[in-house]
């Protein structure tokens, strides 16, 4: 007997296989054959609500997919099939997880493929279909040309497996239907719900969120942000950073996702907030209210930078470079033993450039008037 494809929507058989009419209209010329295909779409309908004989299944079957968030292609993928000849009474089922992440729509495809794959293992002759996906119902049951190759290789795939039946039919479901398969997907790829994390807008699956005492959620990798920023601003103990939250966050709830060096500093910084914070320091900037913490810069930077720049960092606020030694705007043109044996009424930015100068040309400061005198000839000793 050929194989027959044939397509349609759960909302009702009784209008005939195709619901516009124009499409009806085409074959109403031809009686013989329409009659065959109203038989046959008569005898879907009784097979999609009654027992099944021993060759004809009923198929639902889900592909999930949920990204991790960190770009293209990461996070995970499964399928779930259920099959049964009566109502309710699952006979075969199929659960993978997948072992590359795809697109949904892709997932899709590979779960109606690993169904049918199964069904004819299994000796099924007759097979209904039933999925919640317009893309792929369009592109199977009424060949809908795609512009993605991959999709268009699966399709072929598909067809060529439903060549394979004696009857093979697509329908359009609402996703309460797929219930099953669905869960059988989910548990597939473990956890694959997925939270909004308020401080970068993106989805993360539930896995990658922190949930704090006060039951925020906040993914893992904007809480290593969040974190590493507080202790650069000496801003400990740290509080929840959801907004109006007044919760601290103990350091027992960071030791889950903070680098193992984070989480050292935070325990260090939190044992200090406790007896002493006098080490906190205040941008030199006159412009910026940034509290910053030397130690944890002296602690992260000691092994990383050069001897002339290990007390140059930039201010969290502002982001303009301090000497975190001098606690002065970052003197360039110097070291900090030859900012600290300048005069203190000389250590602003433009002495230290005047300072360069004298040390380079054949310029001095006279140390009467203050100005600037060039040397022509003779020693270095110049007075008014």
């Amino acid at each position: 007997m050929p194989q027959k494809l044939s397509a349609g929507r759960m909302t009702g058989f009784e209008g005939g296989l195709f619901d516009d009419s124009d499409v009806e209209d085409e074959f109403q010329s031809c009686y013989t054959e329409d009659d065959e295909w109203q038989d046959s779409e008569e005898s879907l309908a009784e097979g999609s609500k009654d027992d099944l004989d021993e060759f004809s299944l009923r198929m639902f079957f889900k592909g999930v997919s949920a990204s991790e968030g960190h770009g293209k292609g990461s996070g995970v993928s499964g399928i779930g099939v259920v099959m049964e000849r009566s109502p309710g009474v699952p006979l075969i089922q199929v659960q993978k997880k997948l072992d590359f992440h795809v697109d949904e729509l892709v997932a899709e495809h590979l779960a109606l493929m690993d169904g049918l794959l199964a069904a004819l293992q299994n000796g099924a002759r007759r097979l209904y279909a039933f999925t919640d996906s317009e893309d792929l119902y369009y592109q199977i049951a009424e060949t809908e040309i795609l512009d993605d190759q991959l999709l268009i290789a699966l399709g072929h795939r598909i067809l060529e497996l439903a060549d394979k039946l004696e009857d093979f039919d697509l329908q359009l479901v609402s996703s309460f239907e797929l219930e099953r398969p669905l869960c059988l997907a989910k548990e597939a790829i473990g956890d694959s719900s997925v939270d909004n994390c308020p401080i970068c807008g993106e989805e993360k699956l539930s896995s990658k969120m922190i949930k704090m005492n006060c039951f925020h959620k906040v993914c893992s990798d904007c809480m290593v942000i969040y974190v590493e920023h507080k202790l650069r601003t000496s801003q400990v103990p740290i509080r929840c950073p959801q907004v109006m939250c007044k919760n601290i966050i103990s350091t027992s709830e960071c030791k889950s996702f903070l680098p193992v060096t984070t989480y050292v500093l935070l325990e260090r910084f939190s044992m200090e907030a406790d007896t002493d914070n006098g080490d906190r320091i205040l941008c030199p900037f006159r412009n910026c209210s940034g509290l910053l913490n030397p130690v944890y810069y002296l602690s992260s930077r000691a092994s990383s930078s050069a001897q002339s720049d290990i007390n140059r960092i930039e201010c969290p606020e502002c982001h303009r470079d301090i000497c975190i030694g001098c606690q002065v705007p970052w003197h360039s043109l110097m070291t900090c033993v030859e900012y600290q044996n300048l005069p203190a009424a000389e250590r602003d930015a433009e002495d230290n450039r005047l300072h360069h100068l004298e040390r380079n040309t054949r310029r001095r400061r006279c140390q009467q008037c203050s100005r600037m005198i060039v040397l022509a000839d003779g020693g270095y000793h110049m007075t008014c």
